[in-house]
């Protein structure tokens, strides 16, 4: 099991902290909506590991250069070796860059400072098994510069909130791989931090899990706190961010808002019908029009919304009956699909030519 921290160490002080820390209500309105300023901020960040025996070096992150907006969420997508955890151990202080800058609220990732607003769930948390779950949140808001009252009260409140609140008197050894991953969480927003680090939230929990953790990502954006999380489940970054990096192969391939990634894509149009109607496509839409047969219905799949009209007018003529007419769009798997695909096109053209 990894011993990365489940969260920054703050080193300030709950007094001042409470001192300079808005109300809810100015909170809310100062910190609404995403602003323009950065809150973290990476250029031309390089890390290339080399083998201890063979002296063989990888490059695990390739001069990546990367904004993420105050107040915003943002998805961190790419598959597996891509660069993301990389990313994210540098930017949390757990590893060192072997070139390139970044800033986290302003802050240089070399200065502790940069850490003090901070919370992190990494892919592997490692958790302290003697303890139970509210004494072990306490440590870590305690950790994080709050005082023994605010630290016990913060910790009671988020294990109820991750829903773990029937489980107080339980050892950590007890606890499943989901019941962790909440906590984890918990430990990672304990001391409400202003920019949340999270790397795969969602692994290990089940579909009620899931909603509970995108529904605390979306009231953490709700009270103007920065989210950058990666995760392989494209339909919860498809419903929670606003914006979203492709990374493969340590690069960066493109960053762009859900909705300019998918009303890039391909359109086209689905067709229901009833039953399995014997007809053949005519040649002339036979390239544009794809059939399936269901349990009880067929379904006409149009590449070229354009020919709608002449595919229902050839419908009506067969006497099909039509049962409903669909637009679809690309989904943001199939366009992370796409652009693996082309990736791994690039890389092998630039191996045979080197």
């Amino acid at each position: 099991m990894s011993h990365d921290r489940p969260l920054a160490m703050g080193v300030q002080s709950s007094a001042g902290r409470d001192a300079n820390r808005p109300t809810d209500d100015q909170h809310l309105v100062r910190n609404a909506t995403a602003t323009d300023e950065a809150a973290v901020r990476i250029e031309k960040l390089t890390k290339v590991y080399r083998g201890n025996w063979t002296l063989k070096t990888t490059v695990g992150l390739d001069h990546l250069d990367l904004e993420v907006r105050r107040g915003e969420v943002f998805g961190y997508l790419g598959p597996n070796g891509a660069g993301k955890t990389t990313t994210l151990k540098i930017l949390t202080g757990l590893l060192k860059p072997s070139s390139g800058r970044a800033w986290l609220m302003g802050e240089p990732i070399e200065r502790v400072a940069s850490r003090r607003c901070l919370g992190f769930l990494p892919e592997q948390p490692y958790f302290f098994d003697h303890l139970t779950g509210p004494e072990y949140l306490e440590f870590a808001a305690r950790l994080s510069g709050m005082g023994a009252h605010e630290a016990t009260r913060a910790a009671r409140h988020w294990f109820g909130r991750v829903g773990l609140g029937e489980r107080a008197k339980l050892g950590l050894r007890k606890y499943s791989k989901g019941m962790l991953q909440r906590l984890g969480l918990a430990a990672a927003v304990v001391h409400e931090p202003q920019l949340i680090v999270l790397d795969e939230p969602m692994s290990g929990l089940d579909p009620f899990g899931r909603r509970d953790v995108r529904d605390l990502i979306l009231e953490q954006r709700a009270k103007g706190v920065t989210v950058l999380f990666s995760s392989h489940i494209l339909p919860d970054v498809e419903m929670l961010c606003d914006r979203v990096a492709i990374l493969l192969r340590g690069r960066l391939e493109r960053v762009a808002t859900v909705g300019e990634l998918v009303e890039g894509s391909a359109r086209g149009v689905e067709i229901r019908c009833a039953g399995a109607p014997l007809v053949e496509l005519p040649a002339s839409l036979a390239s544009a029009l794809t059939r399936e047969t269901r349990l009880d219905e067929t379904v006409f799949t149009l590449a070229d919304e354009t020919r709608l009209q002449d595919v229902l007018a050839w419908l009506v003529q067969q006497r099909v009956e039509v049962r409903a007419v669909a637009p679809q769009r690309g989904t943001l798997e199939q366009l992370f699909m796409a652009a693996a695909e082309s990736s791994a096109i690039r890389a092998e053209r630039e191996r045979r030519s080197a």
